[in-house]
């Protein structure tokens, strides 16, 4: 599984077609989006933090997990050094866990970009094609992430049940080859990745085979002197589209 953070395309547009091409990505989106909820919620059961974590977190379930043990201990050591190194906040981590309730939620992968490399011209970008899958509840982590990055107070609470769930959720998918088989074959690629603002915390990312772009910066920079906001969303690549390759036909060839 893929383990670093996926470089972006790029690709040089002019203003006229990025206009086509958002309103194109955008439909497409919501197609997308809407085509891994329903997966998601079909698939619902195979993400039981229970199967992880056993009888280290409160559950009505009670019977001892094979490998909860080591998975608790691997989770708590990457928890405190995460908490410490990242957010600077409390590293003790009791048992049993407070419960995870087996709910999954998808939001846009966001990242931030220095336009031209320019520190303070920082932009929000999000993701057509891309989504953090993670339990839900509650504040979100990347909120808390930009709140960092504004000097912002951090909610201690919300930052240490949401290290805890993506850790978790993460440990659910290393051990679950079939739930990464099962959602490439439906062309919804699974890989763990990290980004700069959170240091080793890891994000479980779900990625649309669908192709997507970054624009040039001075066209990011057009569009967000237009909307007023410093947030932009990439583009879906329309003409890359009929290009795509099916990946079930190419293993049947493969293999051959």
């Amino acid at each position: 599984m893929k383990r670093d953070v996926t470089v972006v395309n790029t690709k040089e547009i002019d203003l006229q077609e990025m206009g086509t091409l958002r309103d194109a990505s955008q439909r497409i989106s919501q197609l997308l989006t809407r085509r891994l909820s329903g997966y998601l919620s079909t698939l619902r059961p195979l993400f039981a933090p229970h199967k992880v974590l056993g009888e280290y977190m409160e559950s009505a379930f009670n019977q001892a997990v094979p490998g909860a043990d080591k998975n608790f201990t691997e989770i708590e050591e990457q928890y405190k050094y995460i908490a410490r190194e990242t957010f600077n906040i409390s590293s003790k981590l009791g048992t049993p866990i407070p419960n995870i309730k087996n709910e999954i939620g998808i939001r846009p992968w966001e990242y931030l970009h220095s336009l031209d490399n320019d520190p303070n011209q920082v932009v929000r970008i999000s993701s057509p094609v891309r989504w953090a899958l993670s339990y839900s509840g509650g504040h979100t982590l990347n909120d808390q992430l930009i709140e960092k990055t504004r000097s912002e107070s951090l909610d201690v609470a919300d930052v240490k049940k949401h290290l805890i769930n993506s850790l978790t959720i993460c440990k659910l998918i290393d051990h679950t080859p079939d739930i990464v088989q099962l959602l490439s074959d439906l062309r919804f690629n699974v890989s763990i990745e990290k980004t700069s603002l959170s240091g080793e915390l890891p994000y479980l990312i779900l990625t649309s085979d669908v192709p997507a772009f970054r624009p040039q910066d001075d066209m990011i920079r057009t569009a967000i002197k237009l909307s007023g906001k410093q947030v932009f969303e990439e583009l879906i690549d329309i003409d890359a589209i009929r290009d795509m390759d099916d990946p079930f036909v190419l293993a049947l060839i493969q293999n051959m």
